[in-house]
């Protein structure tokens, strides 16, 4: 979702403005939704409220409770949860789903408030600001209600809407800790065994916990961009063929979100793993948790027959330890079965090119013998791997675009064109054609690769 962006032309006063006030008093700068006084912000905490009131009877009563930074909100001790607030339309104790909508809310109008001011050598920092208020926000329906209640003091008592307060990155800091206590102890209940998984592993709810995260390094850390997400079927199956590479296949993550977080129809991918990773202990229990699946014929049969989405990687996994020098050119595709399951199902085939993958871990050599040792496919020697230890393990935030190029249709080929190599060949070369052309044209089109 974007937000609109203060403009610092003489332009800037012609515009519509939001009629609220923010917390800090000052006029909101948010332009109003078609029709209305308000932006989508206000617009949503005045809810039926009269609009010659919004100011009066929500803005104010809101920021009056528990003032937001300062010097007040430090005489507060930390670790008291807040009471839910009262709802001053109706004059009763809000539920907790009310209660989330509204502490929602006042976090989205400080990330608006946060991404319109004019911030002149500080827009990096301002960026960042903003991006971790949404991804307070965004964790917020995952904990439970006596964990918002304790959210909201820490909110209205840490933070305000001057990121440039070293105040600010405390409380951000203090809110995301919580939250993340919080999803450890959402594992540990896992770890005893107290949750259900669908038929491949998968855990709903975990994956739930996670999409924050993958959406912050979608959108903030590699800010990510997708084009072609219409060729993306809205329903039924379709085969994901996408390039690999990067030497940790956060490719896989960052397809799968923009799918889940772009697209007109979020969908869920279930992305294909190779089995090799078997032979890693605790990989595979992990990469089943957040719904990938082992590369088998009888687990891509399945899931493109239940009318699902699937992401494979053709090259295999030897395209993860791709040198560096070989960026972006594909191997030669492993196999072709993943096709013939395409057209058994009647899935179209989207190719899809991922880059900005292979500037996260560059990888200079390969240490065979190491590898062959530790019984892994490669061991990567890259500028920060292995000389600075784990940290070297810590991705680049090299710049991403993924294209979902035009779907190629399997329904014209008859059953039996899935069992003929022929076929299955000529239609793997179109598939690895076309998606060579797409990463070509996505290379040269980046400005720079951070």
């Amino acid at each position: 979702m974007e937000y609109p962006a203060t403009e610092a032309s003489g332009s800037h006063e012609a515009e519509p403005h939001c009629q609220a006030l923010t917390r800090s008093g000052q006029p909101c700068r948010n332009r109003p939704l078609t029709g209305q006084h308000y932006c989508r912000v206000h617009a949503a905490l005045a809810s039926d409220a009269p609009a010659e009131q919004l100011v009066v009877e929500t803005l104010v009563p809101l920021s009056e409770e528990l003032p937001i930074g300062g010097a007040a909100a430090s005489d507060v001790p930390l670790d008291t949860a807040a009471p839910a607030p009262s709802d001053p339309r109706s004059g009763t104790d809000q539920s907790a789903e009310n209660l989330l909508e509204t502490i929602a809310a006042e976090v989205q109008e400080l990330e608006l408030e946060v991404r319109n001011q004019v911030a002149g050598g500080e827009t990096r920092a301002r960026d960042m600001a903003a991006s971790a208020l949404r991804l307070i926000r965004e964790n917020l329906p995952r904990m439970a209600p006596e964990s918002v209640q304790r959210v909201v003091g820490m909110i209205r008592q840490n933070i305000s809407g001057d990121y440039l307060d070293p105040d600010f990155w405390r409380g951000i800091s203090m809110v995301l800790r919580y939250q993340v206590e919080e999803a450890v102890g959402l594992i540990q209940r896992r770890m005893r065994g107290e949750y259900s998984t669908d038929d491949f592993g998968m855990d709903e709810e975990l994956v739930e916990v996670v999409r924050p995260f993958s959406t912050f390094m979608y959108r903030t850390y590699w800010r990510a961009s997708s084009s072609g997400l219409e060729n993306v079927p809205a329903e039924g199956p379709a085969l994901l063929l996408a390039n690999h590479g990067g030497v940790l296949p956060w490719d896989s993550m960052m397809i799968a979100t923009a799918v889940l977080e772009e697209h007109s129809s979020p969908r869920l991918v279930r992305s294909l793993y190779p089995t090799a990773f078997r032979a890693l202990p605790g990989v595979t229990s992990a990469l089943a948790t957040f719904g990938q699946v082992p590369d088998t014929p009888e687990n891509i049969e399945r899931l493109l027959a239940d009318g699902q989405l699937v992401c494979s990687f053709p090259e295999g996994v030897g395209a993860l330890g791709k040198l560096f020098k070989s960026r972006y050119k594909l191997q030669r595709f492993r196999r072709n079965g993943s096709v013939g399951y395409a057209i058994k199902a009647s899935a179209p085939i989207v190719p899809v090119a991922v880059v900005g993958a292979e500037e996260t871990y560059p990888m200079l050599a390969d240490a065979g013998p190491l590898a062959q040792m530790l019984r892994l496919p490669f061991f990567p020697l890259t500028p920060l791997f292995p000389w600075l230890g784990p940290i070297g393990l810590l991705p680049l935030p090299s710049r991403w675009s993924l294209a979902y190029g035009e779907p190629i249709d399997t329904s014209a080929y008859g059953p039996e064109a899935a069992e003929n190599p022929q076929v299955l060949n000529q239609l793997a070369n179109q598939v690895r054609e076309q998606l060579q052309a797409l990463l070509d044209a996505q290379v040269a089109a980046r400005p720079s690769v951070f």
